[in-house]
């Protein structure tokens, strides 16, 4: 059932504004227009995958109630683990301990590692604690914003190395995705993973740091050619004097800092780093780089015409670059919903695992090993981006590595859990998981043989309808019933047909 994703049937043509006007393009989609087809296109780009139940539910409303509910002001917060906690708070004391005892080197080399040892575990377990808290429908989209707000912000934990400053950078991200853009680049600024990652802690007075100003620019706020190196030097100055206190809190040392004039844009005067961040979303170019980047991750990889962008970005600085103006806008609208942008677009890795776990009513499963490596191998490890600009999406999702890694997922999912060959941290993973009331990890053979007396082509027809968008369910309905009639029985055609299904280049699409 393979073939390459460039094989496969084309979306219609792309809109332009000699066929889709400036003026519909961000105007909302009319009521009548709320279909299926458009309501698992809003779930699958808004969020993670478009379930059955989850396609009537939305349906039952509108696209703005379902902005609504997903995006509330202030919305759910992930819980932190009481684990990373207590080492927050102990943290800095514990290396203190280390710095001031009497123990040979060798000894404290030894602390020094236990402490790394016990960061990389407390990783684990939040990046596993994020799968789980991500997979659930009613988090999904904010979530999924979070995701892409951190391949704007970018740290990477191999820098940072402090997995509580990650945890507090993500919830920084999280509680600011409906406010001020301009004033969550100030809050970012002011983030421990941030100021460690982009060097801000080195950035003084005497001998300026440019990292952070450069990437304020260039990957913040501008994009490239939109500043001179004469705006980078002079911005780096003013973020002068930006520290971490204790390991965990930011602190501003005033006699760190650069108090001089400097001149920006064209304007002068004594700046920090907050007016810098002011004067920047003056620029003509701050109104359209965001907008830019929302089109990457949940529209098109391909260029949209300028006359959109920059309408949405003339309308975005009007409401002063509120992040709740430009989403509700952005996701009711026209060309959010053309039919251009159906199956166009090459899932990541993330949201193909956590489609895979909602598409089949499944539970993240416990085993940190197992699934990290898994995301290790289809290209999108968990706080680990290839560099400062974050992961390429799109196509550059797609090699042979990365798509073999997406198939043995699949297969994994269709496995039979032996428990006997469990080792003990992932026994007691899975005893915990159940007592939460987690335990549908893998599609069992009983749960195929629930629906093994549907008739061949309903079924193929229900997996298609369900598990593709519109331009490729024609096409595979007649091969899934195939697959279904030929096997032994009908639980293993079923089997092998929804094995077939997701591992096929039209279900990597979205």
């Amino acid at each position: 059932m393979y073939c390459s994703i460039s094989t496969l049937p084309m979306s219609q043509p792309a809109p332009t504004p000699d066929t889709f006007s400036v003026d519909d393009a961000w105007k909302p989609l009319p009521l009548g227009f709320w279909r299926v087809e458009e309501a698992q296109h809003w779930l699958r780009r808004v969020g993670f995958a478009a379930p059955p139940e989850a396609v009537t539910a939305a349906l039952r409303t509108s696209p703005e109630k379902c902005w609504e509910a997903a995006f509330l002001p202030g919305g759910a917060t992930m819980p932190k683990p009481e684990k990373l906690t207590e080492y927050e708070a102990s943290v800095h004391e514990r290396y203190r301990a280390i710095y001031t005892s009497d123990a040979d080197p060798m000894t404290k080399r030894e602390m020094r590692r236990e402490l790394r040892r016990e960061d990389n575990r407390l990783f684990r377990q939040y990046a596993m604690d994020w799968f789980h808290y991500a997979r659930q429908p009613e988090h999904s989209p904010r979530e999924k914003f979070v995701l892409f707000l951190q391949d704007i912000f970018v740290v990477e934990r191999a820098t940072v190395k402090e997995t509580h400053a990650l945890f507090r950078l993500q919830q920084t991200l999280r509680m600011g995705c409906t406010g001020d853009y301009r004033e969550l680049c100030k809050q970012v600024s002011k983030e421990p993973a941030m100021v460690r990652y982009l060097n801000l802690d080195k950035n003084t007075g005497r001998k300026p740091n440019e990292n952070f100003a450069r990437e304020l620019f260039e990957l913040f706020s501008l994009g490239e050619g939109n500043y001179s190196e004469a705006d980078i030097k002079e911005a780096a100055r003013a973020f002068t004097g930006y520290r971490i206190k204790n390991r965990t809190d930011f602190f501003f040392q005033e006699r760190l800092h650069d108090d001089g004039s400097k001149t920006v844009f064209g304007e002068t005067g004594n700046w920090d780093g907050d007016d810098i961040i002011d004067i920047t979303f003056n620029q003509p170019a701050a109104r359209t780089f965001l907008i830019r980047e929302l089109i990457k991750f949940y529209l098109t990889d391909q260029p949209v015409p300028e006359p959109y962008i920059e309408a949405l970005g003339e309308a975005w600085a009007r409401h002063d670059f509120s992040l709740r103006y430009l989403c509700s806008t952005f996701f009711q609208s026209r060309l959010f919903f053309h039919p251009a942008y159906r199956g166009n677009l090459v899932k990541s890795p993330t949201q193909f695992y956590l489609g895979l776990c909602q598409d089949l009513r499944l539970d993240v499963a416990p085993f940190d090993s197992r699934i990290l490596r898994s995301m290790n191998v289809m290209g999108q490890s968990f706080y680990d981006p290839p560099n400062v600009r974050g992961w390429l999406y799109g196509a550059h999702w797609i090699n042979s590595t990365t798509i073999s890694g997406r198939r043995q997922l699949v297969d994994y999912l269709f496995t039979k859990l032996n428990e006997e060959k469990l080792n003990g941290n992932e026994q007691r993973a899975l005893k915990k998981a159940r007592k939460a009331g987690r335990g549908e990890f893998l599609v069992t053979r009983e749960r195929l043989r629930q629906v093994a007396e549907t008739e061949a082509d309903d079924l193929a027809a229900h997996f298609a309808t369900y598990f593709l968008t519109p331009p490729f369910q024609s096409t595979y309905r007649p091969i899934l019933t195939e697959i279904i009639v030929e096997a032994d029985n009908p639980t293993q055609g079923i089997r092998h047909a929804m094995i077939a299904l997701l591992q096929s280049p039209a279900y990597n699409l979205c």
